[in-house]
C-alpha cells in the first residue's frame, strides 16, 4: 500500500487560490456523473452525465460553454479515468495552452472511481500578501540569476526535450525496455529536432514562472503539450522508435484520453519484449504482433489500454499487474516496485537516484534492476 501523487504545474492551482481557497478534498463517491465548479468562494456540485465518455480537450470545452467562462480553468479525466485504467490522469489548462498533466500513480482513476469528471476553477480575487516591496525586491534579484542558469536557457529554448543529448551521453536514458545502452535515433527525438522540424508551434510557461519550458504542438485542431523528455524516452527510445512527428500523435493520444506516457510506454515496452522472447503471443494480443519500432501498433495500444478493450483491459491493470494475469515468466521483465512504473532515469547512471527509488517514502515511481544483455 502506498499513497499516490502527481504534480500538475500550470495555472489550475493559482486559480483555486484566487477563488478564495488553499486545497480541495473529496471524500466519498457521487452517486452518477458530476463535475465541481468553483468560483470565488462558492463550490457547486453539477451534473456530468453528459461529459461521461467525452475525451479531455471536449470536457474543457463543453464545461467553458455552459458556465460561460472561457477563463475557467478546468481539471478533468478523460476516458482512461473513468474506465478506471491504473495509469489515468488528470489533465488541466486544457485549453487553449495545450494540458498539464498530473501523470503519475492513477490519480485520473482514483478521480473516475468517485464518479467525478472535472474540478473546474474561476477566481478573481487577489492574493494578499504580508510584504509585497519585499517580494519584488528578492524576485527581481532570484529572476535574473535563474535565467543566468544554463539548465534554465536549455529549457527557455527547447523544453525538457532540451535534456535528451545529456542524458543520453550520461547513460540515463532507458532503451528497449531497459536492455541496451545506445540507440543513434535518440537525435531524432531533441528539442533541437523539434525546432527544426518546426513541430513546436508555440511557447507557455506556469503561472509566474520566468522559464517559460512548455512547448505546445498542434494536431486535430487542438494544442497540445509537445513531448517532454519523460514521453520521448518512454513512447520513444524504449520501444525502439526515433519518430518525432508519430512521438507528438502519440503524446496527444495519450493526452486526449487522459493517460500516462511513462506508464504506458513501460507497459508496452514490457508486452514487446515478452512477445520478442516468446512469452505471449497473437492468441494473447487479439492478433496484433508487438513488434519494436512499431509505430502504429503502439498507437493502437494507447486507444486499445484507455478503453479497455482486447488486450488493452489486461494492460490497463499497470504492468505489475497484467504480467500476473498472464504469468509465464513475464514478471521477469516488468519494470516497476510496489506496482508502478520506473520513470525514465536509469539508476545505473546515478546510483545515488537508484538508492533515492528504493528508499523514499514519496517517490512510488522505484526501479528494478536489471543487467543489459
Amino acid at each position: 500500500m502506498a499513497w499516490g501523487e502527481a504534480h500538475i504545474g500550470g495555472f489550475w492551482g493559482s486559480e483555486i487560490k484566487k477563488a478564495g481557497f488553499d486545497s480541495v478534498v473529496i471524500k466519498g463517491k457521487a452517486s452518477s456523473p458530476v463535475y465541481l465548479y468553483i468560483h470565488d468562494g462558492v463550490v457547486e456540485i453539477r451534473d456530468a452525465s453528459r461529459l461521461w465518455g467525452l475525451d479531455t480537450f471536449s470536457t474543457d470545452e463543453v464545461i467553458k460553454k455552459e458556465t460561460g467562462e472561457s477563463d475557467l480553468k478546468v481539471a478533468a479525466i478523460g476516458p482512461a479515468g473513468e474506465n478506471l485504467v491504473k495509469l489515468a490522469t488528470v489533465c488541466s489548462d486544457i485549453q487553449p495552452y495545450g494540458p498539464r498533466v498530473g501523470g503519475r500513480t492513477g490519480m485520473g482513476a482514483v478521480m473516475g472511481s468517485k464518479n467525478l469528471k472535472a474540478i473546474a476553477v474561476r477566481g478573481t480575487g487577489k492574493i494578499r500578501l504580508k510584504d509585497s516591496s519585499r517580494l519584488v525586491s528578492v524576485l527581481s534579484r532570484l529572476l535574473p540569476l535563474i535565467m543566468s542558469w544554463p539548465t534554465a536557457q536549455i529549457l527557455a529554448a527547447y523544453g525538457t526535450a532540451g535534456e535528451v543529448e545529456e542524458f543520453y551521453e550520461y547513460g540515463d536514458m532507458p532503451i528497449k525496455n531497459f536492455t541496451l545502452g545506445e540507440f543513434e535515433g535518440y537525435k531524432n527525438l531533441t528539442g533541437q529536432s523539434f525546432r527544426e522540424k518546426k513541430i513546436v508551434v508555440d511557447v507557455y510557461g506556469c503561472w509566474a514562472c520566468p522559464v517559460k519550458c512548455w512547448k505546445v504542438v498542434e494536431l486535430d485542431g487542438f494544442r497540445s503539450r509537445a513531448p517532454e523528455y519523460e514521453t520521448i524516452a518512454s513512447l520513444g527510445t524504449l520501444l525502439m522508435i526515433d519518430d518525432p512527428h508519430y512521438l507528438a500523435r502519440a503524446n496527444y493520444l495519450c493526452t486526449k484520453y487522459g493517460i500516462d506516457t511513462i506508464s504506458m510506454g513501460v507497459i508496452i515496452a514490457w508486452a514487446m519484449e515478452s512477445f520478442e522472447k516468446g512469452l505471449i503471443n497473437t492468441s494473447d494480443t487479439g492478433g496484433i504482433m508487438l513488434k519494436w519500432g512499431d509505430r502504429e501498433t503502439v498507437l493502437k495500444l494507447i486507444e486499445m489500454i484507455a478503453m479497455r478493450r482486447g488486450i488493452g483491459n489486461v494492460l490497463a491493470e499497470g504492468c505489475r499487474e497484467a504480467s500476473k494475469i498472464i504469468g509465464r515468466g513475464t514478471e521477469d521483465l516488468c519494470i516497476h516496485v510496489k506496482g508502478v512504473e520506473t520513470p525514465m532515469h536509469d539508476p545505473r547512471a546515478f546510483k545515488d537516484m537508484g538508492l533515492q527509488y528504493a528508499t523514499s517514502n514519496r517517490v512510488q515511481t522505484i526501479f528494478t534492476a536489471r543487467s543489459l544483455e
